[in-house]
């Protein structure tokens, strides 16, 4: 069995996540039936997450293997990209490991959610970010922020219904930052909850927009999902990058 370790790259609009579901467009499929043209054989795709409907990636890591013909690293992303439609893309390939899961081998994730902080729609930010028409405060934000790292119970800022029992992660680093109108929160941590990251945007940019809502930490000791604030949408969050020992893309 021959692997290769893919970073891929995607706009998640026209897709209902990464995995392969029935009757339904997904990047699963659609990267394994591209490796499938090039290699010629029945190939095997893992991820390293499950990405919700709409969500992006700039750093998505998929294992691709099978019996492979041998194909070198540098030319394999832009053979496997012929056959790949405009909205996703191999980035870059390595060869894996024995023993490499992309899932279970990560030691953490960062992800990017952008907000469009204006009263003004704007058509060149409407597939990737959120426009939220309050002012945030960008300095309240970061606070707030800071109040989320460490190792904590996040379970106030997990989707409802989610069956997940240990709802206890460690975030690394969580900072937002403002270009103009576009506000980008970066949060990195070991792992995350179902939806987690979507409504830490969501809570940060109410609370500090002026929204009555408990403190961070009263969110966060309450453990209860109606606490936080609203789930911001999908097409605003990107996986950026995922972490591993050994190596790095």
């Amino acid at each position: 069995m021959k692997g290769y370790i893919l970073k891929i790259a995607y706009m998640g609009a026209d897709y209902c996540g990464w995995q392969v579901q029935p009757n339904k467009p997904t990047v699963q499929e659609t990267v394994q039936k591209a490796c499938e043209r090039i290699f010629g054989v029945k190939v095997s795709l893992t991820g390293c997450s499950r990405t919700d409907s709409g969500v992006h990636a700039k750093g998505f890591v998929a294992l691709v293997c099978g019996e492979l013909p041998e194909i070198p690293c540098e030319a394999l992303p832009q053979a496997i990209n012929t056959a790949l439609p405009s909205d996703i893309a191999i980035v870059s390939a390595l060869n894996a490991p024995e023993g490499f899961h992309p899932r279970y081998d990560a030691l953490g994730k960062e992800y990017i959610y952008r907000i469009y902080n204006s009263k003004i729609r704007n058509p060149f930010e409407e597939a990737t970010a959120w426009q939220f028409t309050r002012h945030i405060d960008e300095k309240i934000a970061q606070k707030l922020c800071d109040e989320l790292v460490g190792k904590k119970d996040f379970a106030a800022f997990m989707a409802s219904g989610s069956k997940i029992v240990d709802t206890v992660r460690e975030i690394k680093y969580c900072n937002i930052e403002r270009q103009g109108d576009i506000l980008a929160l970066t949060i990195a941590a070991d792992g995350f909850l179902y939806n987690m990251v979507r409504i830490v945007a969501g809570t940060v940019a109410e609370k500090a927009s002026g929204a009555e809502m408990p403190s961070m930490e009263e969110i966060i000791i309450s453990k209860n999902r109606a606490n936080a604030g609203t789930t911001a949408p999908a097409k605003g969050l990107m996986l950026n990058r995922v972490f591993y020992k050994d190596f790095e893309f």
